[in-house]
């Protein structure tokens, strides 16, 4: 089978996840797609919309062959790492041709550019990096910066380091270099709407947009019609129902701000990416501000950006120390496939990569035995992650921790 991978969020799946999705296999000659997708929490230091497995069950109806994890500690750290996470899993299951992803860009010549030279950092770059990092800017307006400098002519033109699925895809890049992987990277040009656009026009709209209309919109599900594949919005209409969403990052604003209240300072410090006194400003923050929005507002300044912020206050409820990132510092990649959904030829293919693959293949965690210590920690960042998400069900009935251990893959 010509297999075609794809690292995704789904957050929801919306009709532009169905286009990427079909010119994907259309452009690669795929009969079968696997998608690597992250959990309840997200690269934009987010929770989910919806839960891993309502959002697996969205993609296999949604013409998805096989959904796997991307573990915690990938999913909602820096592009690089998550990057990094899913090439990782995606080359270790043996049975990938290619990898497509959507970029504002649309074609790889210019991302392969600055993929190799990231790759490789010349000495002359790296100091013009530090020299900008030095005067307090953002990592990635610095990296804009020193790259012009370096190259020679501006690259913000064609967008291609302050876009984020361009960003996301340099790392994509880097990573199947780094790992000097055989899968072959395509890309597809996104279509109609920008990636943080809050509008909903016609039948192609972003992610954001749809997040932002059922937070203001809870019971008016019947517009998103238009711009959600019909087994999305019967399934995302199904969990509102039930209560199991939608959950957004407001509703761990009190888990955040107990845990900044109580954490010691001695292990905030721990948590990764805390550097450079951001734990006092945190524990200030904690105590000053009463909302979340408030919170990042206080935090924010020159060198730390939004999202960086909410991913760091993520791996504080969740508890990702700087530890745990350097275990990871070698390029240690994914320990395990853990399933979230297939259908009948993915079921052929979890038995190709059973034989192709070193890694375990998880679909029931009750019979998983971590084969390291690194495992074992990633396991347990996994299930402490669902552990927090499970409490911001909207029906307290449906909040009981464990849920790692009794929710099966879903299978068509």
């Amino acid at each position: 089978m010509n297999v075609v991978g794809l690292i995704t969020e789904y957050n929801p799946f919306h009709n532009g996840h169905k286009y990427h999705l079909e010119k994907s296999k259309e452009t690669s000659g795929a009969s079968c797609s696997i998608a690597v997708m992250s959990g309840n929490f997200l690269q934009r230091g987010e929770p989910a919309l919806l839960d891993k497995w309502t959002r697996a069950e969205i993609a296999i109806r949604e013409g998805v062959d096989l959904v796997i994890e991307l573990p915690t500690i990938f999913s909602c750290n820096s592009a690089e790492f998550f990057a990094f996470g899913g090439i990782s899993l995606l080359d270790s299951l043996g049975v990938v041709d290619s990898f497509c992803f959507g970029s504002e860009l649309g074609e790889l010549d210019d991302l392969q550019l600055i993929s190799n030279l990231l790759t490789n950092e010349p000495l002359e770059f790296k100091n013009l990096l530090k020299s900008h990092l030095d005067k307090g800017l953002t990592f990635p307006l610095a990296r804009q910066m020193a790259m012009k400098q370096y190259l020679g002519y501006d690259l913000s033109d064609i967008n291609a380091l302050s876009s984020p699925n361009n960003i996301l895809g340099i790392e994509y890049l880097k990573a199947l270099k780094l790992l000097k992987s055989k899968i072959i990277p395509l890309t597809i040009k996104r279509i109609a709407a920008e990636y943080n656009s809050t509008e909903i026009n016609g039948e192609i709209c972003s992610a954001t947009a749809i997040r932002k209309f059922l937070e203001e919109n809870h019971n008016s599900l019947e517009y998103l019609k238009n711009v959600v594949p019909s087994n999305s919005h019967k399934i995302i209409s199904s969990s509102i129902e039930k209560g199991k969403g939608p959950v957004f990052v407001s509703d761990i604003e009190q888990i955040i701000f107990y845990k900044l209240r109580t954490i010691p300072m001695s292990e905030l410090k721990k948590i990764h990416d805390i550097s450079e006194g951001l734990e006092n400003r945190l524990k200030s923050g904690g105590l000053l501000s009463a909302t979340y929005n408030g919170l990042i507002q206080f935090l924010k300044t020159k060198r730390y950006t939004q999202t960086r912020l909410q991913r760091t206050l993520l791996k504080t409820i969740i508890g990702i120390t700087n530890d745990d990132i350097v275990s990871l510092s070698g390029k240690i990649a994914p320990q395990y496939i853990r399933v979230l959904g297939f259908n009948d030829k993915g079921a052929s293919l979890l038995k190709q990569i059973k034989r192709k693959s070193e890694l375990p293949i998880i679909t029931n965690l009750k019979r998983y035995r971590p084969q390291n210590n690194i495992a074992n920690r990633m396991i347990e960042i996994d299930k402490i992650a669902t552990d927090i998400y499970t409490l911001l069900y909207k029906k307290i009935h449906l909040t009981n921790g464990g849920q790692d251990f009794t929710n099966k893959p879903f299978i068509q």
